[in-house]
């Protein structure tokens, strides 16, 4: 099985600091792109969409301070969404982004940190690219371990095939997913029930074909559907600097539900990534990869944050 890929930035990073169904508040419609559902070269939206918004009041919270502003310092990067009026001006803050296939919006309905967090929903079963990137600042040191957290709300994930998965937060190896990536996403379980995955989709060859994909699948129970089931993290853990590239010197990532990792073993990454790449960006989304149906997904992410060290 092998995932599709070029996702490609032209625009300039921006640093974005300090219950129920999900409620849309403010949706971003309407073409964002010029790619096909179909297409894996994508073209991105390095400014926010003209028209399609509905916007709503802003629905302050208990006057308390945002999550990012409560935890200055603690983070190498840290979005909450709340500083925002509408998802179209979210959009624009990150390097770029992409609606192929489904739509961003916020939920202001009972979310971890009010006012909003960010909702991905599909409208296709295949070839989503529904995608917005932040490009990092590069590490000023050598980096043993990349980690990339979030409150997760899972609406829907169904009808994922057994040759596809649905990628929905990952970190990137450069600025777009050519360069290679380590995801959180949906595989196949039982039937069209999905089952949460850690999976990883190396660099796109230089001379052409299929980048190497592979995958592995956290135990059960699935996240509770439409519910704030906690913080979940992806993380990569390096081999040190001088390992060179010989067989054990691999890197290996982990998804984690709170304090427990869910992968026994982590899943071992190729050659290709098991080192700290230049540039590193962290993604978050619907990406389809594989043949068939990626799924029906629906997504909210809150209090992201990103810690290489």
């Amino acid at each position: 099985m092998a995932c599709g890929n070029g996702f490609t930035s032209s625009s300039t990073a921006t640093d974005a600091g300090p219950g129920a169904d999900v409620s849309t508040q403010d949706v971003a419609t309407g073409p964002t792109d010029s790619s096909s559902a179909g297409d894996d070269s994508m073209a991105d939206s390095s400014s926010p969409p003209e028209s399609g918004l509905v916007d709503s009041p802003i629905i302050v919270g208990d006057g308390g301070a945002s999550y990012c502003a409560m935890h200055v310092g603690t983070y190498d990067f840290c979005e909450d969404f709340d500083r925002f009026a509408n998802v179209t001006a979210f959009l624009g803050s990150w390097t770029t982004f992409s609606q192929t296939g489904g739509t961003f919006a916020f939920d202001q309905n009972d979310v971890p940190s009010a006012p909003n967090a960010l909702v991905a929903t599909t409208n296709s079963t295949s070839g989503v690219r529904t995608l917005v990137i932040h490009v990092m600042p590069p590490a000023t040191a050598p980096v043993a371990k990349q980690r990339l957290e979030f409150d997760f709300l899972v609406d829907q994930a169904s009808n994922v095939g057994a040759t596809a998965v649905g990628a929905v937060a990952a970190i990137l190896y450069g600025g777009d997913v050519t360069g290679g990536a380590v995801a959180l996403g949906f595989g196949n379980g039982t039937g069209s029930s999905a089952t949460l995955a850690a999976m990883y989709l190396g660099p796109t060859p230089a001379g052409g074909g299929l980048p190497v994909f592979n995958s592995a699948n956290a135990p059960p129970p699935f996240p509770s559907l439409a519910v704030w089931d906690g913080r979940f993290a992806i993380e990569i853990t390096y081999p040190p600097p001088d390992a060179g590239s010989t067989a054990g010197d691999t890197a290996c990532a982990q998804l984690y539900i709170g304090s427990i990792a869910q992968l026994s073993p982590c899943l071992s990454l190729p050659t290709s990534l098991s080192h700290p790449a230049q540039t590193t960006s962290i993604a978050l989304g619907v990406f389809s990869g594989g043949v068939g149906s990626s799924g029906n997904i629906g997504v909210a992410f809150d209090n992201v944050t990103f810690i290489g060290q």
